[in-house]
C-alpha cells in the first residue's frame, strides 16, 4: 500500500466521511441516499474511500452487513470512532496506522471473504473450514499447535485427527478456544464473541484472565467476552446452515430474517418496524438475496422497495 494519499484520493476520504454522517442521521431520506448512491457510482475514487469506510466499520465489529445499513443502528460512540479513523486516514504521512489495526491484519490475512461470498477451505492436517461472508483468519501450524487466527466474521470447523496430536485452537480478541475432538463454529459480533458447539466440546479461555475457562458441550452455545463468560444456551437448530449456502430459519422475527440477509447483500438492505413483527419459517440462497426477498413477499403481506439497486425497504402492502 502506498506510503501517501493522493490528492483525488484525499478528497474521496473527505466526502465519504461527510456521507458517513449523513447516513448515520436516523432521519436519512431517500433523496439523500439515492444522491450517495450517485456519488458512490461517479468515480472509482469514491468506491475506494467508501471500502475504507466499511473496513473501519469492519474493526468496530457492529451488527454485519453493509456499512450504511449499520451505521442506522448503531451508536454515536462507534460513530465517533469511525469518523477518528477517517482523520487517521487523512493525517500526515497518509495516515495509514489503520494498516497496523485489527482491519489491516484482516486485509493482510492469510483468508478473508468479501460481503457475500462463503469460502470451503481443508487445512493441511485435513481439517475443514469455512469462512462465512465477510471474514479473515490466519493460519499457524507449528510443531506446539494448530492455530486459526479469527480476525472478524464467522468460521465454522470440522477438526481432523492429529498425527503429532497438537492441540487445535482459536485465537479471538476475546480468548482462545481448544477443540476437544469436535465441530464447531464461531462469530465475531459487536458485543464479543459466539460459540456454537455441534460436536463433542470446546474449551473457551478468556482474554483477560487466562485462568478463567468454560468447557462448553455439544449441542450448548456460549457468548462471551474478554472480561466474562455468559450464561450457557440452546442454539438454533439451523444456526450453521450458511455453510451449505443456505439460511434456514424456522419462526423468526421478519426483522431477525432481514438483518440475517443483510450480512451477504451490498448495500442497505432495512426491514420497516410496522411488518419486523412478522414470522417467518423457511430456506432462502445466500447467493441470491433478491430472489430470497421474492419469495418473502410472496409468503407475508409485504412488498419489497428498491429506491436504488444498493438501498432496499422491506415495508407493508399498501
Amino acid at each position: 500500500m502506498s506510503a501517501s494519499l493522493t490528492d483525488a484520493r484525499r478528497q474521496a476520504l473527505r466526502s465519504a466521511s461527510q456521507w458517513y454522517a449523513t447516513l448515520s442521521d436516523k432521519q436519512v431520506s431517500p433523496q439523500q441516499t439515492a444522491r450517495w448512491q450517485q456519488w458512490y457510482e461517479q468515480d472509482q475514487d469514491h468506491q475506494w474511500a467508501w471500502q475504507q469506510v466499511e473496513n473501519l466499520r469492519s474493526e468496530m465489529r457492529a451488527v454485519p452487513g453493509e456499512l450504511a445499513h449499520r451505521a442506522l443502528q448503531d451508536t454515536q460512540l462507534t460513530r465517533r470512532r469511525v469518523m477518528k479513523g477517517m482523520l487517521l486516514l487523512l493525517g500526515l504521512g497518509g495516515g495509514w496506522r489503520l494498516w497496523q489495526s485489527e482491519t489491516g491484519e484482516g486485509l493482510r490475512a492469510d483468508y478473508r471473504t468479501a460481503k457475500g461470498a462463503i469460502q470451503h477451505l481443508t487445512l493441511d492436517d485435513g481439517t475443514q473450514l469455512v469462512l462465512n461472508t465477510d471474514t479473515a483468519v490466519d493460519i499457524h501450524f507449528d510443531d506446539q499447535q494448530r492455530l486459526i487466527r479469527l480476525w472478524y466474521g464467522e468460521i465454522a470447523v470440522t477438526t481432523a485427527k492429529d498425527t503429532l496430536k497438537r492441540p487445535f485452537r482459536v485465537q479471538t480478541r476475546e480468548g482462545q478456544l481448544t477443540a476437544l475432538g469436535t465441530r464447531f463454529s464461531v462469530h465475531q459480533q459487536n458485543d464479543g464473541l459466539v460459540l456454537n458447539v455441534q460436536q463433542h466440546a470446546v474449551e473457551a479461555r478468556l482474554a483477560s484472565s487466562p485462568s478463567q475457562t468454560r468447557v462448553v458441550q455439544q449441542g450448548q452455545r456460549l457468548r462471551f467476552n474478554a472480561a466474562a463468560f455468559g450464561a450457557l444456551e440452546i442454539p438454533d437448530d439451523d444456526e450453521i446452515s450458511w455453510t451449505q449456502g443456505v439460511l434456514s430459519i424456522s419462526d423468526r422475527p421478519l426483522s431477525d430474517v432481514i438483518a440475517l440477509l443483510g450480512r451477504y447483500r451490498s448495500g442497505v438492505l432495512h426491514c420497516d418496524p410496522s411488518v419486523g413483527g412478522l414470522r417467518l419459517s423457511g430456506t432462502f440462497p445466500l447467493n441470491d438475496i433478491d430472489r430470497a426477498l421474492n419469495t418473502i413477499a410472496k409468503t407475508l403481506p409485504v412488498k419489497i422497495q428498491y429506491i436504488t439497486r444498493y438501498w432496499v425497504n422491506v415495508t407493508a402492502l399498501s
